[in-house]
């Protein structure tokens, strides 16, 4: 994981540009009230003129251009600072802190290499101004030279620092939104493992006996219809003795593939126990139940298994219609008695309640 301050540079951009023209425009109102004259510009318009072509060009460049925008923006920093030096220094002294607007610029940007740029473009490009504009070395004695460059240089120190803390701080925090995600990801692994199967992914049955609660209760309330159908894999044990855990896993995991292929959402597919699983069928009438338990059996038993030599998987399956009253264990006892009862009367069939009967109708899918 990675938190990257300013990770999309465009806004920072857009605000030091605006702080860029409210300066231009305080210096230019500054010039007008002071009613003085500029040392090397002709006036104080000449100066406010170099602001704009500059800001003007940095607009440009933030619309069309953004490549390297921060540079040109810390690089407007130092033609600001040697504009008002020029402008205002014959009557104000100690202007020479503006050298450090470049600098507090590549700040904001948390970037040691801008702040290296700023710095040296500071250092530099004043030094070489100081040896061939003579305004500039009348405003300057040598001791004032030696604290520019000095300033400079703790400026350029202090901005060294401040990116250092803010490199701990998101190392930190870094550390903390992954510690959090990490926590969050194992509570989330936590509750999946205590709700689902962790072979089928199916929904387990711990889950399944607050959920059949639920739903009976909302049953109750306005009179939905619920059918609960219990089935149950026939001679899985001969697959495993014969084949192996890993292909009866197998043929579980495809199993409860194809449940959940078949039932709707309003559904709940439950791996009860071993081969066993449950379907919590909601909003279908007996007969719908049953069509859709007919579909599911005839896939099973057209599944093909090569790693277990074509061997045949059907399923026996159990249905019933939730009365009112019944309870969750008369329910679900119903409908595990009739699965058994439908190994009992051949298996790859399906056993109902109708009219209080176990039934059969072999003719179901017609």
């Amino acid at each position: 994981m990675n938190i990257t301050p300013q990770h999309n540079n465009q806004n920072l951009n857009r605000c030091v540009l605006y702080v860029y023209w409210l300066i231009a425009g305080l210096i230019l109102l500054a010039g007008l009230l002071s009613q003085s004259e500029a040392i090397f510009l002709p006036s104080i318009f000449t100066a406010t003129a170099a602001f704009t072509i500059s800001l003007l060009l940095a607009e440009f460049a933030l619309r069309y251009i953004t490549a390297n925008m921060d540079y040109m923006l810390i690089s407007i920093g130092f033609v600001f600072a040697i504009v008002v030096m020029l402008t205002f220094g014959s009557q104000i002294s100690g202007l020479y802190i503006a050298l450090d607007i470049p600098i507090i610029v590549s700040i904001l940007y948390f970037s040691r290499s801008r702040l290296w740029f700023g710095s040296v473009l500071s250092l530099g490009c004043y030094f070489i101004m100081y040896s061939f504009v003579e305004p500039l070395r009348q405003q300057v004695n040598p001791n004032d030279f030696v604290a520019i460059i000095g300033m400079i240089i703790g400026t350029s120190l202090i901005g060294q620092m401040i990116l250092r803390k803010a490199e701990e701080l998101k190392a930190a925090l870094e550390r903390a939104v992954r510690s959090e995600v990490e926590a969050f990801a194992d509570s989330i692994a936590v509750e999946n493992q205590s709700k689902y199967d962790h072979l089928t992914g199916l929904t387990n049955y711990v889950t399944f006996q607050d959920y059949v609660v639920s739903i009976i209760e909302q049953h109750e309330r306005y009179g939905l219809p619920l059918c609960l159908a219990v089935l149950d894999l026939d001679n899985f044990k001969t697959i495993n003795d014969t084949f192996g855990h890993y292909e009866g896993d197998r043929v579980l995991r495809e199993t409860a593939k194809l449940l959940l292929a078949a039932i709707s959402s309003e559904d709940v597919a439950v791996r009860y126990g071993g081969e066993e699983f449950v379907l919590i069928l909601t909003g279908k009438t007996m007969d719908e139940s049953l069509q859709l338990l007919e579909q599911i059996r005839v896939q099973i038993s057209q599944l093909r298994w090569d790693s277990i030599d074509n061997h045949k998987i059907t399923v026996s399956t159990g249905i019933v219609q939730y009365r009112k009253g019944m309870g969750k264990e008369d329910l679900f006892r119903s409908a595990d008695s009739l699965m058994y009862e439908a190994k009992r009367l051949g298996k790859n069939r399906i056993q109902f309640l109708r009219n209080g009967v176990s039934s059969y109708d072999p003719n179901i899918s017609e």
